[in-house]
């Protein structure tokens, strides 16, 4: 089956979006590390309360997402990222004294553009539509993963921080006008409710399974990709070289996502998950214990293609999920609410495990937190193996 209109347009805006995500998750927090002596503490609140806005906010907005307003958040996230940027264009260098206010209008535009986002794309790509949509979402934004990092990294080595920002606030722009070709999908459905949800998510094993993944994938992925960063940083020092690193391993990225898209189906998502998982947990134990530039490289490249494997067959299963008879009928926003909840209150306790150890231990106590991560993902596999068979079996 071919994708429509709107899945092709929200490809599109999420292939944008991926650009100035990379500039939030690699070069802000590269810019936070070298404007305060590699101290990890401020991205790690910076995230903290980015999370913190999201794990509450997609609650609140829940009812006006239900009621057919997800156009009008889905625009709002992009004036609401022009203001972030352009308050890191004002603030300059005093950007640390901020971080707080900074993180919490981060999570207000992930907040607005996800909830939105994720409930078109539940309610558009439908059956096996839901791979190739995935598939070929993340390979775009894989592809502006390869080429962007290297143009990012140039045009800040090259002129500042700050008028790559501005670069990005243009794409935001764009992102914006496109938003306005996008047809709303109203349903007609009960009032939001999440309570309801959460019971039937303890009934359900489907669900509950489901929840688990996303919390567990919270406390791993995002703080993994800041471990990298950190850890490129480290041992590459400048911006071109995270940029030239951040592309090699996006190649992995996006050649594993188009296999995945193109050539895969639910019946094979066992097999995958479970090579995916024993092969990011050797080679991290591999960097771990034989910590040199060489092994970094080889655990990254790795990562990049059996752990973005298992991000993107959860992210598919989640999806998935969101189509259960249970759940489409009267609570689709519900779940969608729920799930963020879930990822974002992982992500917290992610990050809060990053300022503990920084604060109480030392920087090689970080690799062993990489090693205990890979463990969390190797059971997210398996979880995510026990939920592909649920959802083949109900189909």
């Amino acid at each position: 089956m071919k994708l429509n209109k709107n899945s092709w347009l929200l490809i599109i805006i999420n292939t944008i979006h991926s650009v100035i995500n990379l500039f939030y998750t690699t070069f802000l927090v590269a810019y936070f590390l070298n404007i305060t002596n590699n101290n990890i503490i401020p991205s790690s609140i910076f995230y903290i309360f980015t999370y913190l806005l999201l794990m509450v906010g997609f609650t609140l907005i829940g009812p006006l997402v239900k009621n057919g307003k997800k156009l009008f958040l889905y625009r709002l996230s992009f004036f609401t990222n022009a203001i972030l940027l352009l308050l890191i264009i004002y603030f300059k260098e005093n950007i640390i004294q901020h971080i707080w206010f900074l993180g919490l209008i981060l999570g207000l535009e992930k907040m607005l553009y996800w909830f939105p986002q994720n409930l078109l794309i539940s309610q558009i790509a439908k059956g096996n539509q839901i791979i190739k949509y995935t598939g070929y979402s993340y390979v775009f934004s894989g592809i502006t993963k390869i080429i962007m990092p290297i143009v990012l990294g140039y045009l800040i080595t090259l002129n500042s921080f700050i008028n790559t920002a501005t670069f990005v606030l243009v794409l935001t722009i764009i992102q914006l006008f496109l938003s306005f070709f996008l047809n709303e999908t109203i349903s007609k459905t009960k009032k939001f409710n999440i309570k309801a949800l959460w019971i039937l998510a303890t009934r359900k094993e489907k669900i509950k399974n489901s929840l688990k993944i996303e919390l567990l994938k919270g406390i791993v992925l995002d703080i993994t990709d800041i471990l990298i960063v950190l850890y490129v940083i480290y041992m590459f020092k400048t911006n071109l070289n995270l940029g030239i690193f951040t592309s090699i391993f996006a190649i992995c990225a996006v050649t594993t996502d188009y296999i995945l898209g193109k050539y895969c189906n639910f019946q094979s998502f066992r097999k995958i998950l479970l090579y995916s998982s024993v092969l990011v947990f050797l080679a991290t134990s591999y960097f771990v214990f034989n910590t040199t530039q060489t092994s970094f490289i080889l655990y990254n490249l790795i990562f990049a293609s059996a752990g973005e494997t298992l991000r993107t067959i959860t992210e598919i299963n989640m999806y998935k999920t969101s189509q259960d008879r249970s759940i489409i009928v009267n609570y689709r926003p519900e779940y969608i609410a729920l799930r963020e909840c879930v990822l974002n209150f992982g992500r917290i306790i992610g990050f809060g495990l990053i300022i503990l150890l920084t604060l109480f231990g030392n920087d090689s106590l970080l690799k062993y937190l990489i090693l205990g991560l890979s463990l969390i993902l190797a059971y997210v596999g398996y979880l995510s193996i026990i939920l592909s068979m649920q959802i083949t079996k109900n189909k």
